[in-house]
């Protein structure tokens, strides 16, 4: 079923989108130590079509006694017979700390742009509680929590907004086998003030082990701005292809 729905949703078009998955369920750290993650991908056409699209990511996670840092950062630039259409990076900074072996304490920052949402930057700083419940093959975790938003647009004179929102999130984990993970995190982020004002994330993921810390990755995301920008469509799909190398 995972494989139809990438399959139907490869024919609608990709779009940018305007909140983040920081999760990334297949890369964890259990002893103190460092490990970390490097994705790219790029396509084009030449010819009568004339495209180019790239994104390079990038994962680091730090574990320390109790603690864990975690730094993400990616940027997608692309265009389309010599017109740039995609533009948009972000860069994410996460410190949890282990109460016991389900539960976390998280603090978080996040900065993120992107042109072609009329984002020209969009601040954040929260935290929350997360739980966790792993089995052989699965892992399930569950945050909760809240953070402080400032928002600005491009083309627009109004003054950034500024606002608190509500963050509930859903990861979910699963080795099929030794060589193929599925893996799938939900966002929930309403505006305690403006229960209406409200962003979701859906981003499900397969990873096919190539070789020894190589893998192939297949994503799709479909997020939901129930009032986005003027000019800007409430809902967003992007699927991508990539490889990445963990380290």
């Amino acid at each position: 079923m995972p494989f139809l729905i990438f399959i139907l949703l490869f024919l609608a078009p990709s779009q940018a989108l305007a909140i983040i998955n920081a999760e990334d369920l297949d890369l964890s750290i259990h002893e103190d130590g460092t490990a970390g993650k490097v994705g790219f991908s790029l396509n084009g056409n030449s010819g009568n079509s004339a495209k180019i699209n790239g994104e390079g990511s990038g994962r680091l996670l730090w574990r320390h006694g109790s603690n864990t840092e975690m730094l993400v950062g990616s940027y997608a630039y692309g265009k389309s017979r010599g017109v740039r259409d995609t533009n948009e990076a972000f860069v994410h900074l996460r410190h949890r700390y282990a109460l016991n072996d389900s539960w976390d304490v998280e603090a978080f920052a996040q900065a993120q742009q992107n042109e072609f949402a009329r984002l020209k930057l969009r601040t954040l700083l929260g935290g929350g509680l997360r739980w966790s419940s792993q089995a052989e093959g699965w892992q399930l975790h569950v945050g909760l929590g809240s953070f402080f938003e400032r928002e600005s647009l491009r083309g627009s004179n109004a003054p950034a907004t500024r606002l608190w929102r509500g963050n509930a999130y859903l990861g979910l984990h699963f080795a099929i086998n030794d060589h193929v993970r599925l893996q799938n995190t939900v966002y929930y982020q309403p505006a305690w003030r403006y229960p209406a004002d409200f962003r979701l994330l859906d981003d499900a993921a397969v990873s096919v082990t190539l070789s020894a810390g190589l893998d192939l990755r297949l994503s799709l995301e479909m997020a939901h701005d129930s009032r986005p920008p003027a000019g800007v469509r409430p809902t967003d799909i992007s699927y991508k292809t990539g490889l990445a190398y963990a380290f």
